[in-house]
């Protein structure tokens, strides 16, 4: 058997990459990086899901309940800086048919298959495209499989043209691994639901329009059976955030709701029906969190640079076993690693991932990453460990930064402690037992 790309996964990638060569000017690279000093609300959504209009942009942000500051450093130091950079290259992906390539195209998609959407998204890393995966490779999905029909008229068009961008709303200071421990409540108040409560780590906040909210609706009901999820508009009145900056690099921030009221038709699915959800759309970020080409395209880098550096003795840093041994355990990896990609892509496209195959797919290749990067490191010597911007780090920082990030992904989505009991109990049979 011949595992490869075939000749029109190959046109795809020299496709993707002229294109991406074109649409990446230093202007926009350069506006990725910048810090604004604005403030003000992030932009407003377009409305509640399927209803006729929600609040106006800024409209009310964070009332005057007390509470933390109503979206602390909005337009300074995001992870894409102001975000107008940002929302123009999305946009752009958008209009030009590639950001839901793998959509069907009643969704605004093309219609191709999962492993044309990977190659999109592996060349996008590779090329320091930004992609808002959470929003098109998991919530996108999730609406087309429970949403009611005027949400799907609504939110998938939007993200597929790049204009509408989500953020996740799970974690809670006291539920964090356990979201069934989750606290914010949601309190049915006629045609209304009443928000009150506090996420942690929702990334990406200072660029959504939505918050893709778990909240609890029947406080009497089973952890995992009164939860609801709902979709928030950040623009709503009531809603705030404040930035937590991390010690990984990758800004992330705390979200507030104080009597934020939305419709009832932003609730996605049944009311109390919401663990299906939340689970199908961890399923799709788990696969989504790791890919192998960022990986590939720091060994290649390092590669390159290992060739090319002398030691003190006038041998090449490469000639050396041990760097040797190194770079060809990361490529051996990571090539693995794409394998399976490939095949978690094929059994999307034959009816869906299981929640195994998802959770084994996570744990390797994030794991995967805190070592490689390491190693990757290590063959790097004292000056990889010298963050960007300070003199003598080499290669910009940039393999100094991936390792450091590289830690959250073993527990974004879910921890790796967690994706083992859920291989155990569901592939390997084993008892649950708490």
């Amino acid at each position: 058997m011949r595992i490869a790309y075939t000749p029109e996964h190959d046109r795809l990638r020299d496709e993707l990459r002229a294109y991406f060569a074109t649409l990446m000017t230093p202007e926009l690279r350069d506006g990725l990086r910048t810090e604004g000093h604005g403030t003000g609300g992030t932009p407003a959504g377009e409305g509640a899901a399927g209803g006729n209009g929600g609040p106006p942009a800024g409209e009310g942000v964070a009332g005057g309940n007390g509470g933390p500051p109503a979206n602390e450093g909005v337009a300074g130091g995001g992870e894409y800086g102001d975000g107008v950079a940002y929302k123009e290259i999305v946009r752009r992906l958008g209009e030009d048919g590639w950001l839901a390539l793998g959509w069907p195209q009643e969704y605004g998609g093309q219609a191709r298959s999962m492993l044309d959407q990977l190659i999109f998204t592996d060349e996008a890393a590779i090329a320091g495209v930004p992609v808002p995966f959470l929003t098109i490779n998991t919530i996108g999905p999730t609406i087309m499989r429970y949403g009611t029909p005027e949400q799907k008229e609504y939110f998938l068009p939007r993200i597929a043209s790049g204009r509408l961008h989500f953020a996740i709303g799970y974690s809670e200071p006291d539920a964090g691994t356990d979201l069934a421990a989750l606290r914010t409540r949601a309190v049915r108040d006629g045609d209304e639901y009443v928000i009150n409560g506090q996420k942690m780590w929702t990334s990406l906040i200072e660029y959504a329009d939505y918050v893709w909210l778990a909240a609890r609706t029947d406080p009497d009901a089973k952890r995992h059976k009164g939860i609801s999820v709902l979709a928030v508009p950040t623009s709503a009145a009531g809603f705030s955030w404040t930035k937590v900056h991390t010690v990984a690099g990758p800004g992330t921030s705390a979200t507030y709701y104080s009597d934020v009221r939305v419709p009832v038709s932003a609730r996605i699915a049944e009311e109390n029906a919401g663990w299906p959800l939340i689970t199908n759309q961890l399923n799709h970020e788990r696969v989504a969190l790791t890919s192998a080409a960022p990986l590939q395209a720091a060994l290649e880098e390092v590669v390159t640079w290992a060739r090319e550096a002398k030691r003190a003795d006038g041998s090449r840093v490469i000639d050396q076993e041990w760097v040797r041994a190194h770079l060809a355990r990361v490529h051996a990896h990571a090539d693995y690693l794409k394998l399976r990609n490939w095949k978690i892509a094929s059994t999307a496209d034959a009816g869906g991932v299981a929640p195994a195959d998802a959770s084994a797919t996570k744990v390797f290749g994030t794991e995967l990453a805190t070592e490689a990067y390491r190693l990757l490191l290590e063959v790097l010597g004292a000056g990889g460990l010298v963050r960007e911007g300070s003199p003598g780090a080499v290669l910009q920082g940039r393999i100094e930064r991936a390792h450091r990030s590289a830690l959250i992904l073993t527990f974004g989505g879910g921890t790796n402690e967690i994706q083992r009991d859920i291989i155990g109990a569901t592939a390997l049979g084993l008892p649950v037992t708490r």
